[in-house]
């Protein structure tokens, strides 16, 4: 039994690779499409306040506040504005004290010798994003510098009326705020849904006007990756483990058929063998004493009859193992069909098996249906309805009355039954009796009986696509046999 524990172990093996496979695909997409997501929003987020000026978040202005609004600010950040020479200009941020300048002048130390545009700080729990600020216009009668002045608009004594004048200052605005809009839409992402940060575009930086650099806190990115990985990993862990129950469980159970067949195999050839010793050690004993001289040649004789009874009963039992080792190897599946008339050949053979019945004083009667037909190998079936009545009238009660019937069932298939008096046949023997080399009565052995005719009947219905069964009631024996019809 160690090939069978040894198969069991390598399907669960494969098993639980696929499994593993399947689960670090699984688990490994979950964290990899989240973390993208995660990511996504960040950038997405710290892209869109890079391009309002300092001040913006604080909502200082009613005008600014609108503009502030659609940011849609989810992560702590603040902004800090350096020259050409990377020198703090201004800096905000309502998240952050930002009175510690050491810290501040280090991390822009770090992100201006950095050649990315866009990128972490992993030791502060930072993301970063440089940028060079748009336009942005003055409230009126304010001037601040690198903020454009916004155009101080003629008084129109009549406020309905339009002049030419009004117009094309409104045209000249709107144009103006256009083209601002554009410039910055090339790197924010402004109210598209889908944002990929692989296409921020580098950095057009003239070297001469100031830079806005924003620091957003990815704690929380981090938290959550943390999280969602340590929970795919029990998660993963527990479905292993679940899996690693089921796959030992299927393991036992699709190898369940393997293993009976191996125990057959193993029963088969010790039977086998059984079965062979005991003749071919009468015919070496007999031989032996055939050559002896002790004995008279009467005494002889019946020395030479036992061994050609032991012959004759041997070459039965080879022949019997030839025919199911031919059954097994599918020797009926390449046999050509033909169309059979069953009738015809159960009537044939009740008459072949009459003379027999009748020098062992029973009768031997039938109820044949005409017109059954079905399709299949002849020589194959009528071994079945041999091997049926030599049965019946190897073990029916003396003087007792056969009976072969042919009938149909149903619309689609055939109904032979063979019926006869005998011994009363138990539940276990009835489960048992199409094995291989089992016999009811050890006895049966003598008269030559090997337990392989009901086991080869079986295999040649099963391969006709039909099925044999027997039942043993009020002292009568019926085997039943149910082959669809042509």
């Amino acid at each position: 039994m160690e090939m069978i524990r040894k198969l069991r172990i390598r399907f669960v093996i494969i098993t639980m690779v696929i499994v593993t496979i399947m689960l670090v695909a699984i688990f490994g997409l979950l964290i990899s499409l989240t973390h993208r997501r995660i990511y996504s929003d960040s950038v997405k987020m710290i892209v869109g306040v890079s391009g309002m000026p300092l001040g913006m978040n604080q909502n200082r202005r009613p005008e600014r506040r609108g503009m502030n609004e659609t940011t849609d600010v989810q992560l702590p950040f603040f902004r800090v504005e350096v020259d050409t020479d990377g020198n703090i200009i201004a800096t905000d941020g309502d998240f952050y004290d930002l009175t510690d300048e050491e810290t501040i002048n280090s991390l822009v130390s770090e992100v201006l010798s950095r050649k990315e545009r866009l990128g972490d700080l992993t030791e502060y729990n930072l993301r970063y994003y440089r940028a060079v600020p748009a336009p942005v216009r003055n409230a009126p009668g304010i001037n601040i510098p690198g903020i454009i002045p916004e155009k101080k608009l003629p008084v129109n004594p009549d406020p309905e009326a339009k002049t030419d004048t009004d117009a094309s200052a409104e045209k000249a605005e709107s144009e103006e705020a256009g083209t601002v809009s554009e410039s910055a839409a090339d790197d924010r992402p402004g109210g598209k849904e889908d944002f990929d940060p692989s296409n921020i575009k580098e950095e057009d930086w003239d070297g001469k006007s100031n830079r806005i650099i924003v620091f957003a806190d990815v704690s929380s990115e981090v938290a959550t990756i943390k999280n969602l990985t340590r929970n795919c990993f029990f998660s993963g862990l527990l479905s292993f483990t679940v899996f690693l129950v089921i796959a030992m469980f299927f393991a036992r159970w699709s190898v369940k058929p393997v293993e009976d067949a191996w125990i057959r195999q193993r029963q088969f050839v010790s039977d086998a063998s059984h079965e062979l010793k005991t003749p071919l050690a009468v015919i070496l004993t007999d031989a032996e004493m055939l050559k002896s001289r002790d004995f008279s040649e009467e005494k002889k004789m019946q020395f030479a009859d036992n061994i050609l009874t032991m012959s004759h009963q041997m070459r039965g039992l080879v022949e019997s193992l030839l025919q199911l080792a031919r059954v097994d190897n599918g020797a009926i599946q390449k046999a050509p069909e033909q169309i059979i008339d069953m009738s015809r050949m159960v009537s044939n053979e009740v008459m072949t098996f009459e003379v027999m019945f009748f020098e062992k004083g029973l009768m031997l009667t039938e109820d044949v249906e005409e017109g059954i037909s079905i399709k299949g190998a002849p020589q194959y079936i009528k071994q079945v309805i041999e091997i049926l009545l030599d049965n019946a009238q190897k073990y029916s009660f003396p003087n007792g009355t056969v009976e072969v019937t042919l009938k149909k069932s149903g619309s689609h298939k055939c109904l032979l039954s063979v019926a006869d008096p005998g011994e009363q046949i138990s539940d276990d023997d009835l489960k048992n009796i199409f094995k291989r080399f089992y016999r009811i009565d050890e006895a049966r052995a003598m008269n030559h009986s090997y337990g392989l005719g009901l086991s080869i009947a079986e295999n040649i219905v099963k391969d006709h696509k039909g099925r044999i069964w027997a039942e043993s009631k009020n002292g009568i024996n019926t085997f039943k046999v149910e082959l669809p019809l042509a």
